[in-house]
């Protein structure tokens, strides 16, 4: 990684069982430049080199390969995944479009999972504490075998919450299996399956008086969010000689929701609450050429594609809050609560399509032997194409108006490159420029839900406005050094990023509707210090500021 021109920090297993984290802001705030806010249960939004929010500019992995379909992005992705039973956690700080297409503008996340060790063996642990929380984390391994090693984790979390109405629960299970059928071929075939089921209330608002006496007290306990995330993947290795590799790596997903979101809750007019249910199922392959030329300015070329085919569905029913003792109001002493609601209409019921194909070249070569050149192309075609399940035309509810469109597609293509230069200064110590090009497509969501207005008429222009919906855009400059100083490890980076055509939300003064557009562009800068020093032995620290 000394070589490398981007900027790129790791946490070790022995880390994340130090931590023992039980969201993944404690492990992730580790890194410099990385900030993870906590919402509901292990929920949580992002700040890498954005400000921190629930923007989709940030693509999360599992070995490599996505969570989640690019257009159906769902900031709180990483609790589908099993983190306190992870072998480490990748985080490339800044654009890495190039090399993996839409959302990775303002990081990419990539959990890895835990191999298999040589000798048979199984492992076990158990924590309690306050407020009913217990967790039960369990491992066995088979050992190497004539058909390989194998390996399961198990996680099962529970805990009720310190506010009324805040409990949650997960399962999480990994199936890990390695397999070499010759000296050539490396097979590793991971399942992985979450479930969890929490109540979402914990981000109700308090009154001056309730936080100074009754701080448990919920106005939202009829807040929820059920989820279901299965993921199976192979991954075939091919080696020919020393120097050359054939990899490709086919993967199934299904990632489904049912959620209830506390922060739609509300009775006035702008109000929006719902019941959103989404199903998604993928197929797809990543396939990459990789050759090593070690004599020929130590040069290294791979050539890859990567292919997405995900369907999905998504359903709303509008809730009132509007029956008796639904919605108590609220006074100098409490805040409104929302405590049952009746189910209305369906509002939005659509089938969509999206697709992604993506050729990608990635090239590094030394033409003098302290410099290190990398450099790389992507282009990414997508499209989305949507079906209406519900009748074209102006739906109300109330005086809410839901346009729907019969159907809808939309694609998207871009060209995205990268240039960088690693110089090494000393054997321990490299400087580091690089300029990388990167976006993120409007999700199906951005596309397809407009949300309501007043008007037919405002309805309809404004579901009409969505469909001309352009990719973000993003530019981005980095310098950095890096290197060892008596045991310390260090890497101080400074970065400008650009965004045109911001996909902002924005709200009218008129009727407080919410809408979303490109509007103009965003600039972040920023200096991040890294250092990481081992203490003794057996244990290395995380990085730190």
């Amino acid at each position: 990684m000394s070589e490398s021109s981007a900027s790129i920090s790791v946490i070790k297993e022995e880390t994340i069982k130090f931590t023992a984290p039980t969201h993944p802001q404690q492990l992730l705030t580790q890194i410099p430049g990385v900030a993870v806010n906590v919402t509901n249960g292990e929920g949580h939004t992002m700040g890498i080199r954005q400000k921190i929010g629930t923007d989709p500019v940030y693509l999360y992995l599992e070995d490599g390969i996505p969570i989640r379909a690019t257009g159906f992005f769902n900031h709180n992705a990483l609790y589908e995944v099993n983190i306190p039973q992870a072998d480490g956690v990748e985080v490339l700080k800044g654009i890495g479009s190039a090399l993996y297409g839409s959302d990775a503008i303002g990081g990419t996340v990539n959990i890895l999972t835990n191999m298999p060790t040589n000798q048979s063996g199984a492992g076990f642990s158990a924590e309690a504490g306050s407020y009913g929380w217990y967790r039960l984390l369990g491992d066995i391994n088979s050992g190497q075998k004539e058909f390989g090693a194998l390996r399961a984790d198990v996680n099962v979390s529970h805990t009720d919450g310190w506010r009324e109405s805040t409990a949650y629960d997960r399962l999480s299970t990994n199936l890990r299996w390695d397999y070499a059928p010759s000296g050539d071929t490396v097979l590793k075939t991971i399942l992985g399956y979450t479930k969890i089921d929490q109540q979402t209330g914990a981000n109700s608002a308090l009154t001056p008086t309730e936080y100074e006496n009754t701080p448990t007290v919920n106005a939202r306990p009829v807040a929820y969010r059920q989820v279901d995330a299965l993921r199976l993947s192979t991954n075939i290795d091919h080696y020919i000689g020393e120097n050359e590799l054939v990899s490709i790596t086919p993967y199934f997903r299904n990632n489904q929701m049912d959620l209830n979101g506390s922060y739609n809750f509300s009775t006035s007019p702008a109000g929006d609450p719902r019941i959103e249910k989404s199903d998604v199922t993928s197929l797809g392959v990543l396939a990459k050429w990789r050759k090593d030329f070690p004599k020929a300015l130590r040069a290294r070329v791979i050539v890859g594609f990567d292919y997405d085919y995900s369907p999905g569905k998504r359903t709303e029913d509008a809730i009132s809050f509007a029956a008796p003792g639904c919605s108590v109001p609220g006074t100098v002493v409490s805040s409104q609560k929302f405590n049952c609601y009746t189910v209305g209409p369906r509002i939005y019921d659509y089938d969509v399509t999206y697709q992604s194909a993506s050729p990608y070249l990635h090239t590094e070569f030394s033409p003098v032997e302290k410099l290190r050149v990398t450099a790389g192309l992507r282009y990414d075609s997508l499209s989305y194409d949507m079906t209406n399940n519900l009748t074209a035309g102006d739906l109300v509810n109330g005086t809410k108006h839901y346009w729907q469109n019969a159907s809808g597609s939309q694609s998207f293509s871009k060209v995205n490159p990268k240039l960088g230069l690693n110089y090494a200064l000393t054997p321990l110590t490299h400087i580091y420029a690089s300029y990388k090009q990167g976006f993120r497509a409007p999700s199906e969501g951005n596309l397809f839900r407009a949300g309501h207005d007043t008007t037919l008429e405002r309805g309809q222009t404004k579901a009409n406005d969505l469909l001309q919906l352009k990719p973000i855009k993003a530019d981005q400059y980095e310098v950095g050094l890096r290197g060892d100083v008596r045991g310390w490890n260090y890497d101080l980076t400074g970065y400008s990023l650009k965004k045109q055509d911001d996909i902002l939300s924005q709200r009218e003064a008129l009727n407080q509707i919410t809408i979303s557009t490109n509007n103009g562009s965003t600039k972040h800068q920023g200096v991040e210090l890294g250092g990481r020093y081992r203490v003794y032995r057996t244990m290395a620290m995380g990085p730190c500021i």
